[in-house]
């Protein structure tokens, strides 16, 4: 079992799968996306919370002006970064021409099928 910093990883499956560094980039951005995301939502919601606290004088403990704006962030920045991956997988598939929403189920069965009597 290779290690997934091992260089020689990555040209292995370039070979089996041409598009590979495009998902791999394309992941790479979203995880990066989902990290902004995590950061800026956080930020976002805090100005929003402070100055609601500010305005009402709630009775909850000044904890969750971090706490709060912490989950929400988290949580946004998932859903965000679920999306993106999933749009990146979707992408890989149609590149590699195994899935894609353009080609009917009926032509990917007859492509495999094809595939499967030249072996």
């Amino acid at each position: 079992m290779m290690s997934s910093l091992d260089p020689r990883g990555d040209d292995e499956l370039s070979d089996r799968y041409p598009h590979y560094k495009t998902y791999k980039a394309c992941q790479s951005k979203a995880f990066m996306t989902g990290s902004v995301t995590l950061f800026g939502a956080a930020i976002c919601v805090y100005v929003v919370m402070d100055h609601w606290y500010q305005k009402f004088k709630p009775s909850i403990t000044r904890q969750w002006l971090v706490a709060g704006p912490i989950m929400a962030g988290a949580g946004i920045a998932y859903a965000v970064t679920m999306n993106r991956t999933w749009n990146c997988q979707n992408m890989w598939m149609a590149m590699e021409e195994r899935h894609s929403a353009l080609t009917p189920a009926k032509e990917r069965l007859a492509m495999r099928i094809a595939e499967d009597e030249e072996d």
